[in-house]
């Protein structure tokens, strides 16, 4: 005997968990279908969502953004608001309600539809918890089922990889065939790429050549591919991806890079930095601990110190230190395992110089992410020769510029005026050069790690001494030009 729970054009068999639409079985999550169960069960009431959560995950502490993506996947499996039709509806500050009218039946001898199947992810364990991304993860899940390719941008260190993958596992009961991540940072050659992404999928591609053996294996397949370090490898990943898309029509991307893949269907998503206070003036610990920086730093720094917490007398040294690392995951992280050595207030001493670069990762992590410099350095190497030193020539700049300010001093005889342009076009697109856009004008600047990195570059070079004094002559000058706008 299976109960039978019939809306619209649906039945739902209660006893097997299986959902028909007409003769056809949908595929949905065991997740979901638990959710569509305890809501049919209570239709025309509201559930609210800490009963969801209770009863999908009684063991399992579990972010109310997973019941969101489970809700979302059970309204397009079932065309909610297509046609006029609503079946689940949010209340809000209360809860979801079932709002079609359901029939109960019971049958001897239920049909065998096909099972829905849920796919293991293969994907890579989240170690550390994540702080302050749940705005981005959440915007993310909601739009990639919507859409072929998301690339996530941003510099090094802040935290791309960690994003994509909590995106891909709230997503992996979505994706029928699956969600796969291919780690593309140890490829050194464009033409390794589809075999990297063949590997990863646990292909073997003796007999012909990996592209064609990514051809028909994707194609027809419900699947996510998480490509991630996409940069040093931009034009093959651009290539790959647009013909992938191509040929497999039910294949989605999410790809994460210094800076975009420019092809058709890719969506952008640049990678903010964390929120940190501008000033410590009269905030509260409680205060402080409003911002994401500043959250990530005290449970790092309660990593290597048992039972630390803020307190007022550490906030103003704390507030310095995630203001001058501007955010960056990263830097905190490194920044908060030193802080047993020098404290918070010598820590903010420390980070003004180039001790700032050298601060030193996990041993474990990879070589870019063993400290700041070693992230630049990664970055840094990819820039075209120009593009490396106009980034050089941004380090004398204590602050935003202009794009005619920052011409009048880079340029030169072997730096013409169109270089400039391009070389700020392209730093600003590989996540080098930060873009403020003003009401009056648009202005550039390096992020203080950044500046203080390319600012080491530049010293080491013979231009050095004339570029200084040309800076020091032209910041002279605009003072006199002030004083007499003053006077």
């Amino acid at each position: 005997m299976d109960e039978i729970r019939r809306f619209g054009s649906f039945s739902f068999y209660v006893q097997r968990r299986v959902v028909l639409e007409g003769d056809r079985p949908l595929r949905v999550g065991s997740k979901a279908l638990e959710i569509l169960h305890l809501l049919i069960e209570n239709a025309g009431a509201v559930v609210s969502k800490e009963a969801i959560i209770a009863h999908v995950w009684p063991s399992t502490v579990v972010e109310e953004t997973n019941l969101r993506v489970h809700i979302a996947a059970l309204r397009r499996a079932l065309g909610d608001g297509l046609n006029g039709q609503r079946y689940i509806v949010n209340v809000p500050q209360r809860g979801y309600s079932f709002v079609a009218d359901v029939q109960s039946t019971a049958v001897d001898i239920a049909p065998s539809p096909e099972p829905a199947v849920t796919v293991p992810a293969k994907l890579p364990a989240l170690l550390t918890s994540i702080k302050g991304r749940d705005a981005v993860i959440d915007h993310l899940v909601r739009q990639l089922p919507g859409r072929r390719l998301m690339s996530l941008v941003a510099d090094g260190g802040m935290g791309k990889t960690v994003v994509a993958v909590r995106v891909a596992e709230l997503l992996c009961e979505y994706y029928q065939d699956g969600v796969v991540f291919v780690d593309l940072a140890a490829v050194i050659h464009p033409s390794l790429l589809p075999a990297q992404v063949c590997c990863a999928l646990g292909l073997s591609f003796d007999q012909q050549q990996p592209l064609e053996c990514l051809h028909e294996y994707l194609h027809g397949r419900h699947l996510l591919l998480l490509l991630d370090n996409c940069e040093h490898l931009i034009d093959a990943c651009a290539e790959l991806v647009e013909v992938l898309l191509k040929s497999a029509p039910r294949l989605s991307i999410l790809a994460t890079s210094r800076e975009p893949l420019l092809v058709a269907l890719e969506n952008v998503l640049r990678l903010p930095a964390l929120t940190f206070a501008l000033d410590a003036s009269g905030v509260s610990a409680a205060d402080a601990m409003a911002y994401s920086a500043i959250q990530l730093f005290v449970h790092r720094v309660a990593a290597h110190q048992q039972n630390f917490s803020l307190n007022v007398a550490d906030v103003a040294a704390i507030v310095d230190i995630c203001r001058q690392l501007e955010g960056s995951p990263l830097a905190i992280e490194l920044a908060a395992s030193y802080a047993s050595v020098f404290g918070f207030k010598g820590m903010c001493e420390q980070l003004n110089g180039s001790f700032l670069l050298t601060m030193q990762g996990p041993r474990t992590a990879l070589m870019r992410q063993h400290s700041l410099g070693a992230s630049l350095d990664w970055s840094y190497g990819l820039l075209t020769p120009t593009e490396q030193v106009i980034l050089q020539r941004f380090a004398l700049f204590n602050g935003a510029v202009t794009l005619e300010q920052a011409i009048n001093l880079i340029h030169c005889k072997r730096v013409s005026e169109s270089a400039i342009f391009e070389a700020v076009v392209q730093l600003a697109a590989k996540s080098l050069l930060v873009v403020e856009m003003g009401e009056e004008a648009v202005h550039y600047r390096l992020l203080n790690v950044t500046r203080v990195y390319a600012l080491e570059k530049l010293k080491a070079s013979e231009d050095f001494p004339l570029l200084r004094a040309q800076h020091i002559q032209q910041r002279q000058m605009r003072v006199i030009e002030q004083d007499r706008d003053y006077c």
